[in-house]
Order: structure tokens, then sequence, then C-alpha cells
């Protein structure tokens, strides 16, 4: 039994033995006593080696301020990465936009027949062809043949008529209805012929009877074999079917005479005829001619900006305007009216209010609402009209805006009103002919570049979000990144160089030849490809960081296959090893119990010298462009954002400044690290 016990258990028996006897007691021991030999497993030896190296303390110290600032930072800092702040100021804004109306707007008079879009879409050309031949009237066909008038109503203004068709028969002439398949029991009706289920009743009495033909609706059908199984239907005889009168057999006949006229004459009427499509033709009469839209260049300006005026009520103001000068619109009469040929044209509400008033020009927020007011926009139209007149580009004027606080909120007085200040409008004529009116607002912004304050520590970037909180979660996705990476070039580096090692041999020389491949891969054109392609795919920022993370170890674990595989080769030609093998122990045994535990130290200390380096890589390709895509953050692309140009670097210092710093520490400290890893494991390293 006293063999079994080491050296260490015999030290402790006697040091506990000595604590009792000699309590409080001096006593001197000799140098070479064994009670002064105090034994430390490797592990405590590694750790004190390590922790007594003041670098590598500095290093941690750094890493776990870094850790902290990256994961627990967030938790109790307000703000995220992705919160836009904004910010009140005073701002040269758009306020406006005028052009003058010189197109042709239509309004549909309701009621009235339709009018063929190909018609409304041409109506300006028709205007310009009547201008330019001096001419009042202009006779114009749709595709369909329907006939209309258009017609000068009065200035800047003009009426599309058409003459009302009043359905009177419709003929049915010979024509294929389509095919029957009896295997199926199915019918294919040609295009536009489909029939009833009355119809398929009819037919499929017929065919059982094994008749070859049948009568429905007044109208002869024939039953056709047109290959095996399948029969034509065709309808073979002639019918017509009266909306309203029957006029007779010599009316039936008088337009099965004229299908391909377009009209013809009957007991002193004229009839027109439509071809349907469908082997069928609509018989109709002209009947009276009416109003179908007013096309204008006017512009209704309300008096109330909340109101908006249908196209009825607009076309029945237009033709009042040249007619009897009042109207009714929506059950409320209207009158209208111009006092002189350059006054305006005024509509008035049955009580003499006034509602809205034409104008030659379109005025509206540069936002596209019509919720000026009208008074403004008489204002803005008589200087528009000078600057045509003296041919400037460039005028102004000033009016009375509602009055905004700091806030952008529209101040009001004590009574509840709002309260208008005296404002500079300035009036420019673009290269496109529209007019930009711009004035002073309080705006609402982005809080863009703006400098360190109580509210946001290190400021705001270009998409105003706060740059301490971007720095934090980007210290997150740069330590992950680095970490994963590592990971698995050590998981591949391990795995590669571990069977080269052992195994030697051809798996050996195909590893190293693979190893060889892999260094002489050009990584950063690599790189610089990938991220193109992302870009080019608008890849997800999540799966673009999982893809880059992939690529990075992949690429990077060749380096520690090569030093693994030196590793194994020296360790495997050790006496224990030697020992291990002749005794017949199993490769796995060896290879988990005695090699792994031995390459460990290695990997631990490969592992923390690269980590600095793959953040550092990280960092280079984010501030590149090809890392991590917004709203997602890292170091790297924090300092990417101002580096349009060097006025930038200087101006905003205090958004790259601490971004880079953050960058350099972490490096730094990971390499103070894994080199007090490196001596402490190894301590003849130092010599």
């Amino acid at each position: 039994m006293a063999s079994k016990r080491n050296l260490y258990d015999i030290l402790k028996q006697a040091e506990a033995k000595r604590a009792q006897e000699d309590a409080g007691s001096e006593r001197t021991e000799a140098l070479d006593s064994t009670e002064r030999v105090k034994v430390l497993s490797p592990g405590r030896l590694v750790s004190k080696r390590f922790f007594r190296n003041r670098l590598a303390m500095v290093g941690l110290g750094i890493l776990i301020v870094m850790f902290a600032f990256a994961f627990a930072g967030p938790l109790f800092y307000p703000y995220s990465q992705t919160q836009i702040f904004y910010k009140y100021a005073e701002l040269r804004v758009d306020y406006a936009m005028a052009s003058q109306r010189t197109d042709y707007v239509s309004y549909v008079v309701p009621g009235a027949p339709g009018v063929d879009y190909s018609v409304v879409n041409r109506i300006n050309s028709y205007i310009t062809s009547m201008v330019s031949g001096g001419v009042t009237s202009m006779d114009v066909t749709d595709s369909n043949g329907t006939a209309y008038t258009l017609q000068l109503l009065g200035d800047r203004a003009y009426t599309l008529s058409t003459a009302s068709q009043i359905p009177v028969a419709t003929y049915y002439g010979p024509v294929s209805l389509g095919i029957y398949d009896r295997r199926v029991d199915n019918f294919a009706w040609n295009a536009g012929m489909a029939q009833s289920a009355d119809f398929a009743a009819a037919f499929r009495a017929a065919f059982s009877a094994g008749d070859t033909g049948f009568t429905f609706d007044g109208a002869d059908y024939s039953i056709t074999a047109a290959r095996k199984d399948q029969y034509t239907i065709t309808r073979t005889g002639t019918s017509i079917s009266f909306a309203d009168t029957d006029l007779g057999a010599d009316f039936e006949a008088a337009a099965a005479q004229n299908l391909a006229n377009g009209s013809f004459t009957f007991g002193g009427g004229t009839y027109n005829v439509t071809d349907n499509g469908d082997g069928s033709f609509a018989l109709t009469q002209t009947g009276g001619v009416e109003v179908a839209l007013v096309a204008s260049t006017f512009v209704f300006n309300s008096t109330d900006t909340s109101r908006q005026f249908t196209d009825g009520f607009k076309a029945a103001a237009l033709m009042a305007l040249y007619g009897s000068g009042s109207f009714t619109s929506d059950g409320a009469d209207y009158t209208i009216r111009r006092d002189t040929a350059d006054s305006d044209v005024t509509v008035s509400d049955g009580t003499g209010a006034q509602v809205a008033v034409l104008g030659t020009f379109s005025i509206k927020r540069y936002s596209g609402q019509d919720t000026l007011a009208l008074d403004f926009k008489q204002a803005a139209q008589g200087v528009i009209e000078n600057m045509l007149a003296q041919k400037l580009t460039t005028s102004g004027f000033t009016f009375k805006l509602p009055q905004l606080d700091k806030q952008g909120n529209v101040v009001t007085n004590d009574d509840g009103s709002v309260s208008y200040v005296d404002t500079d409008i300035t009036v420019t004529q673009s290269q496109t002919g529209e007019f930009v009116l711009t004035c002073d607002q309080i705006t609402h912004l982005i809080d863009i570049y703006a400098p360190p304050s109580r509210q946001n520590l290190l400021g705001t970037d270009g998409d105003g979000m706060d740059i301490l909180a971007r720095m934090m979660y980007g210290g997150r996705i740069s330590l992950m990144v680095g970490f994963v990476v590592v990971i698995i070039e050590l998981i591949l580096g391990a795995i590669m160089g571990g069977l080269a090692g052992f195994f030697g041999g051809w798996v050996d020389m195909l590893v190293m030849r693979l190893v060889d491949i892999f260094f002489c891969i050009p990584t950063i054109p690599i790189l610089l490809i990938m991220g193109a392609m992302f870009d080019k795919i608008k890849m997800d920022p999540y799966t673009r960081l999982i893809w880059m993370m992939a690529i990075l170890g992949i690429l990077g674990w060749a380096g520690i296959a090569r030093l693994i595989r030196g590793q194994i080769l020296s360790l495997r030609e050790q006496e224990f090893m030697v020992a291990q093998e002749a005794t017949g122990m199993r490769s796995a045994t060896r290879i988990f119990k005695h090699l792994i535990p031995n390459v460990i130290p290695l990997l631990i200390v490969q592992a923390t010298l690269d980590l600095g380096g793959v953040i550092l890589y990280e960092a280079t390709l984010s501030f590149l462009g090809l890392g991590v895509k917004r709203p997602m953050a890292t170091w790297g692309s924090i300092i990417n954002a101002v580096t349009n140009s060097p006025s930038d670097m200087t101006r905003y210092a205090y958004i790259w400044v601490p971004a880079g710093l953050l960058i350099c520490l972490t490096v730094i400290a990971f390499n103070f690290v894994g080199d007090g890893l490196r001596d402490a494991f190894d301590p003849k390293s130092k010599q």
C-alpha cells in the first residue's frame, strides 16, 4: 500500500503533523528538507506563469472591458443601433411648385355615353390640329367605328359629343361554335362562342338521338363529325332577336344584305350594324347627340382646401360658363361667371358664397398635395405671370404663412386662432418650365452628423443613428466574427493537420498538397468578388454575415493545419507514444487520450493570436464596404461611413477615431494575451 502513495500525499501529511506539534513555534529547516518542496500541478504552473506576465494581464483587462462594453453595455444604454434621431431646424425648403397648365384635362359628364380610351388619349392632339387648322369642330372615330364630334365650347374649353345608340335587334348568322369531345363529354368553344348550359343540354339530347342537327332559340344548328369521337357544332341558319318591337321578316332580309356595309335604311329610318365578333351583329339606331366629356386647361382652385371637386362638377361648371351661367351638381345649385375678359372665373353656391376660382396655373405643395390656401395661389400666380411677361427666371414676394415653433408645431394666439408671420418666398423657374417656391421653414430633419452631446455622447452618423450604440452593437459583431472564424479554422486545421501528422504517407502528402493549394488562393480578390456578388443579389445582411464568416474560416485553416502536423509528428516520436504503440493501444485511444491533450495548449495560443488578426481583417472588409451591411454595424463599417473625403475625416473625427481605437486596443489585447499564454505553456520560448 505504501508503494502507491505519492510524494505529494507524504508532504501533506508531514505538514499537517508539524502544524499540530509545533503550532506557534519557530523552527529552522535544512535546505535539503523534503518539507520545503511544494509540488504544483501543470495547470497551476501555467496559470502562475501567465498571471505573472504583466502585458498579459493588461491585455486580459482590456478584453474584459471590451466584452463588457459590447455585450453588457447595450443592456444599460437607452438607444439601439438602428434608432434614428431627429431635430427641428430652420431650413430653406421647397414649399410649393407651380406649372402653367397647357394640356387639356378631360372631365366625364355623368350619365353620358362612354368614350373609347383611344379618343380620350388623343384629345390634346385633336385640339392642336383644330387650332392649327383654324376650325371650331372636328369629327373623330374610335377603333370600333363610333363617331364623335369635338367642338370648341369657349376659351380654353372643348366638348366631345357622341350620338347615343338605341338597341334595335341582334342578327345571328352562320358560324362555327366549337367542338364536342364524346370521350370526355366536354365542349371546346371557339373564342367568344361560349354557350349556355341550356344550349349544351339541347345538343346532348339531339346527339343521343343520333340527329345531325337541332334547333335552339329559333336558330338551326348542325352536328358534323370532325375526327374520331369529336364533332363540330355549327350554326347553319340565320335568326334575329329584336330588343323591343318586331320589325318583321323584311327587316331581317334588309339586315342580312347589309351586314358588310355598316348601316342600311329601312322604313325611312337608318340603322347601324356592328360586328360583335361571335357571328352576331348588333343592329342599332342613332339617337340624340349628347356631350360625353368636357376638356379644359382651367384649374379649379377651391376656397376650402379640404374640398375636392368631382369631374361632374367641373364639366357642368365649364358648360355653364359658356352657357346659362348656372348649373346643378350633387343636388346643389351654383353660378359661374367672369366679370371681364381679364378677371378671374369664380364659382359661387346658392348663398352667393365663393366656392372656387378658375386659374391657369396648377399650384400645389411641393409634396404634391393640393392644400394651399386660395389667396396664396392667387398671389403666386400674379408673381409668375409677371415673371413670364418680363422674362424673368427669379422673383419673390412676401406672404403670411402659419408661424411654427422650434418643434415645428403651429403657433396659436390666445383666442385659439392660428398665428401668421410674414415670410419671404422666392420663385424660381426651372429648366423644365416649372416654378419652384422656396422659403425658410422650421423643418423636421434627421439629425445627421450631430456632434457629441448629452443626448448622444459620441454624436450621430450619416443616417442619424447614435454612434456609441452602434459601437456597442458593432463590437458584438466584430468579436463574434473573430471567434466564429477562429473556431472554424481550428476545427478544420486540427482535423486536417492531425490526419496528416498521425497517419503520414499518402495521407500526409494529400493533405499537404491541399494546404499548398489554399496558401496559393488569392484571398483578397476572392473576397472582393464575393462582396460584389452579394451586393448584386442584394443578400440579406444576416445571411451575408454568415457567408463571410464561413469564407474567412475556410480560407484560413491551412496555416493551423501545417502547425498541428508538425506538432503531431514531434509527439508521435516521443517515448511514451512509442511505448503505447508497442503495447498495442488503439489509434483512437492514442489520438484522443495523449495526442490531442498535448496539442490543445498550442491550439489555445494560436487561437488567441489569430483572433486579433481576424478582427482586423473583418474591419478592413467592412471599411471597404465588402463586409457587414446596414442596419448591422461593425467597427470597420463605422469608420467607412466618414471616408468620402479628407475633409469628412477631419470634420467627423469624433466618429472614426473612437472606432479605430477600439479596433487597435482589441487587437493589441489579444496579442498580449496570446504572447502570455505562449510564454506560460512554453517558458523556454522566452530564452
